[in-house]
């Protein structure tokens, strides 16, 4: 189903999240057909002093399955985000999405 309701972008409510040197981890629902193709990973630089980012990561691809909803990770490298890991270890970052609870 491809209408414009179905393709609106949404921050992505997450389960958890994890910076790792390599990766950013992530735990989003899913009912079936969430994977990482389903997200993207936005990052926008603050103001002037140490490094401040706001991390968004938003839901670009609905997941219309019908499985029962369940918690799933995902795992991006810094690397095919573009990000130098090393430079964000030494960022404050804020996550811009909300977070809901596992149960």
């Amino acid at each position: 189903m491809d209408t414009p309701i179905a393709r609106k972008e949404r921050l992505e409510p997450l389960h958890g999240i994890r910076f790792e040197r390599k990766n950013l981890i992530v735990w989003v629902t899913s009912s079936g057909c969430t994977n990482k193709d389903s997200f993207q990973i936005r990052l926008v630089k603050g103001g002037a002093g140490k490094m401040a980012l706001s991390l968004e990561i938003v839901r670009i691809k609905p997941d219309l399955c019908k499985a029962v909803n369940h918690v799933v990770e995902l795992s991006f490298s810094w690397e095919e985000l573009s990000l130098d890991g090393e430079e964000l270890m030494s960022a404050t970052i804020k996550v811009a999405n909300t977070f809901d609870s596992l149960g």
